[in-house]
């Protein structure tokens, strides 16, 4: 076995690894580490030309491309850096050349130089993530071992080189070179801690200088810190079905908060900046009690009295966030913290991945919490260049209502009338979009309603918020969650009643709300089959066996299953390989002891019918002697004296005298 091959395995392993824990993906990296397990095998090699080699290279890098446009990978926006889900293809692409190269047969014995410089550069695409805690020491270590592999690799690499004498050097040349090597890790020290403590303002002046309109990072979703019109649409274009959450729940669900914003101008709505840590309670109130897991953290964001609670139990795959209903105010995470800003929407940088948080509500609703006249001052705020036209239009909606309730149910029944809903919209150049969608009414998606809405109810003085999360309705009808996906993200409206508190504003038309309606049945149980595979990893995680076989039997079933069936493809593979085996050395035989072969196999299975049966290891000589019929005894005689003879005509005809005389045995009953 060829060492360096053996280490060039090792590093693209170490590459596999370090993609699957910071995508968090598993099929990928693990058909590279099989495939390049696979190269070891000499035949499945194949001698690339240098043709082939261009027209293969391209031909990946086209399909990568492909995929990158159709599917990108989905990260959460607190886990992007620059260019994250291209340069995760990238690196799919790279590593995908590094495969090639260890099946080409040109590199019999030594592996190109250019193997480790790939390695290299897959490393610097997969590092383009933000990641926190454990992930990043994964990522250093994994990558410290690389680099010292590709050491290892050139050394074995080179050939064998002709004897040198040694030379004496002086202690000066060590000193210098050990000087050189600290100030390399030294440099390396200081720009990756840099990089760390900076990366965030360097992403945002890289957003700046390559798309000056998107306003930056931030600006580019619709559960970041600024929302621009239009950017919650791209949930939908970042494939409709993809699930994000998973609620297990007794009610439904419903509006789950992601972001509330305050302010409105240039077409952007921005949330205020500062976080509060929730207070963290050792004991929960009566009537809470956590299911899973069993390591969380309490956390209290408001008033948590009552005697009967609704349980969320919620699998998010947007990390950072904490998508709760409104006026939550008890939430159970693995976490150090959770943080809450001034409009009670929930973050936390320290929660644990993989993990599911339990959210806790009153059943009955509680009396609603005041909120101070600054507070509400401020939700009252108005764009400076607001249109003249969209404050008559305002006093015309509102014309003889007197309270916030009535203001609040009058505009909801005035765009659901007079407007309609399509996703997507055409602005006119140089047009204000929000004064064109209420002047114009155009047809529009969410955004343009709940933003709509927000400025009329606050030219109303109603204050009010704009909001963005899911809407969670669709229940998977095989393990009983509440699903959300991206076609359910939505945006509406949180409105201020003196009488209730906080009141939902629901303005976009029905054909434009999240629908109820689910997928295939063949998609659901898929769909349950991987979000109890999620509970299943990580209920063995916390050590709960018991859970685990309750949580996820149809998992450990469809394991149990694919150990008992490789274990039967085995067997079979094997038999079906050894009858070729034997059919492939019988056809290698003269014609005549093929013949005699066939005549044996019949005879032994008619002597098997009267209870007489060869011992392994039994000459035919030795069996004959056992046998009382004498025409039966010298059959096998006479056969084993045939066995050997050239093939001529007297070996021909002694085959047709076995045959007839076993064709007579046949014909009597008894022997």
């Amino acid at each position: 076995m060829n060492a360096q091959r053996t280490i060039a395995f090792t590093m693209i392993s170490l590459e596999c690894a370090t993609f699957g824990i910071l995508s968090e993906t598993l099929f990928f990296p693990f058909s590279i580490i099989v495939l390049a397990a696979l190269s070891y095998v000499p035949l499945l090699r194949y001698s690339f030309s240098r043709r082939q080699v261009f027209w293969t290279t391209s031909m990946l890098a086209i399909l990568f491309m492909a995929k990158y446009m159709m599917y990108q990978h989905e990260f959460a926006l607190d886990r992007l850096a620059i260019r994250t889900p291209l340069a995760y293809a990238a690196a799919q692409f790279v590593i995908t050349v590094q495969l090639r190269q260890m099946f080409d047969s040109h590199f019999e014995r030594f592996l190109p130089n250019s193997f480790p410089l790939f390695g290299i550069v897959a490393y610097i695409l997969i590092g383009d993530i933000l990641v926190y805690g454990s992930k990043g020491r994964y990522y250093q270590v994994l990558v410290f071992g690389y680099i010292l592999l590709t050491g290892v690799f050139y050394q074995w690499g080179h050939a064998v080189r002709k004897p040198v004498k040694p030379e004496r050097k002086r202690w000066s040349v060590y000193v210098i070179r050990t000087g050189f090597f600290v100030l390399i890790c030294m440099m390396g020290w200081l720009t990756a801690t840099g990089l760390d403590r900076y990366e965030r303002e360097l992403d945002q002046l890289y957003y700046r200088l390559i798309e000056p309109r998107t306003g930056g990072l931030t600006s580019r979703a619709g559960f970041s810190t600024i929302s621009r019109l239009g950017s919650l649409s791209k949930q939908f274009d970042a494939g409709a079905e993809q699930i994000k959450l998973r609620v297990q729940s007794t009610d439904e669900p419903g509006y789950f908060r992601g972001r509330a914003f305050v302010q409105f101008f240039n077409s952007e709505w921005h949330s205020e900046i500062g976080n509060h840590n929730a207070p963290i309670i050792a004991v929960p109130p009566a009537g809470v009690q956590a299911t899973v897991p069993q390591d969380g953290t309490w956390f209290q964001i408001g008033e948590a009295k009552s005697s009967n609670w609704i349980e969320y139990q919620v699998w998010s795959e947007e990390a950072g966030h904490i998508f709760a209903p409104l006026n939550t105010p008890l939430v159970y995470a693995v976490a150090h913290s959770v943080q809450f800003d001034s409009q009670d929407i929930l973050t936390s940088r320290s929660m644990e991945s993989g993990f599911p948080y339990s959210l806790y509500y009153p059943r009955h609703t509680l009396p609603h919490r005041p909120e101070s006249e600054q507070a509400l001052r401020r939700l009252l705020q108005l764009p400076y260049n607001i249109s003249p036209a969209i404050q008559k239009l305002s006093q015309e909606v509102f014309a003889g209502c007197d309270t916030p309730a009535a203001k609040i149910k009058r505009v909801q029944a005035y765009f659901q009338n007079n407007y309609e809903y399509e996703l997507g919209i055409s602005i006119p150049q140089g047009a204000d979009p929000i004064t064109y969608f209420l002047l114009e009414k155009p047809k529009a998606h969410c955004e343009y309603f709940a933003s709509g809405t927000a400025l009329l109810l606050r030219l109303a003085g109603v204050p009010c918020r704009y909001v963005t999360g899911y809407v969670v309705r669709e229940r998977n009808h095989y393990d009983q969650y509440w699903v959300a996906r991206n076609r359910h993200a939505h945006a509406w409206v949180e409105a201020w009643d003196p009488e209730l508190g906080w009141v939902t504003v629901e303005s976009t038309p029905a054909s434009g709300q999240p629908e109820y309606y689910a997928p295939s049945g063949t998609r659901q149980y898929w769909e349950s089959f991987i979000g109890q595979f999620a509970r299943l990893k990580t209920a063995l995680q916390q050590g709960q066996w018991i859970l685990a076989l309750s949580e996820a039997q149809l998992p450990l079933l469809l394991l149990v299953l694919g150990v008992v069936l490789w274990f039967v493809l085995r067997w079979f593979f094997y038999l079906i390989l050894k009858i070729l085996q034997e059919r492939a050395a019988f056809k290698r035989n003269p014609v005549h002891i093929q013949e005699l072969h066939l005549l044996l196999a019949q005879m032994d299975r008619l002597m098997a019918k009267h209870k007489l049966v060869r011992k392994p290891g039994e000459t035919l000589m030795q069996f004959s002697r056992r046998i009382q019929n004498q025409a039966v005894s010298e059959w096998y005689q006479t056969y084993a004296c045939s066995r050997f003879m050239v093939e001529n005509e007297s070996a021909s005809l002694l085959v047709i005298q076995l045959k007839q005389q076993l064709q007579e045995y046949r014909r009597l009953k008894t022997l």
